[in-house]
């Protein structure tokens, strides 16, 4: 391990923790870090850097939401492209109300560029979207299915994580912060997962 390199991140301590490596060298404490392209520590971070690099990648194919090509291949360019940037890691945010409808509100934007649709044309959601789901409903669906994954895996670690309630410590009384187990409860509606 190099450990000049190596940084670590804590969670749920409220004291300093020090790690050093077999040599002595104390490894440096991070409040986050990206890991294979996503920021850990907080969803908010990750959909605000997510919902850049999509407006990127759809004004870098401005002059193909300009062309004649057929609608139904741009809509199909679209979402392997703006799409997929902006939802990459999503199975793993912990989505709150507030964020779900900024992220809606970007992808209807991103939707309105790509089908060149000026907001003045007053075109309806419902016409703008066609046969497309809110990004809301494909991100829950992806959490699910990955979740589904991740607990049917019983021989890996990552099956007891998605069903982990904490057993230590205290939640905050005034509304605390929702879990990713807390989002996984209420996108399969349920009131205990054990």
């Amino acid at each position: 391990m190099n450990s000049g390199k190596t940084k670590f991140m804590a969670f749920n301590h409220n004291k300093g923790i020090t790690i050093k490596t077999n040599s002595g060298t104390q490894i440096e404490e991070v409040p986050d870090f990206k890991y294979l392209g996503a920021w850990m520590k907080s969803s908010e971070k990750d959909v605000k850097i997510r919902k850049a690099a999509a407006w990127r990648a759809c004004n870098g194919m401005a002059k193909i939401w300009k062309s004649s090509l057929s609608a139904r291949f741009k809509q199909r360019l679209f979402t392997a492209t703006v799409e997929s940037v902006l939802l990459y890691g999503c199975e793993a945010w912990t989505v709150t109300s507030k964020l779900a409808k900024e992220l809606d509100g970007c992808y209807t934007r991103l939707l309105r560029a790509m089908r060149n649709v000026h907001w003045k044309q007053h075109m309806t959601n419902k016409e703008l979207y066609g046969d497309l789901p809110k990004l809301s409903d494909k991100i829950r669906e992806r959490r699910t299915r990955f979740a589904g994954h991740c607990y049917r895996s019983k021989t890996e670690p990552v099956s007891k994580l998605v069903r982990w309630i904490p057993k230590h410590g205290k939640r905050n009384q005034v509304r605390p912060a929702l879990t990713y187990v807390d989002i996984l409860k209420q996108d399969l509606h349920l009131k205990l997962l054990t």
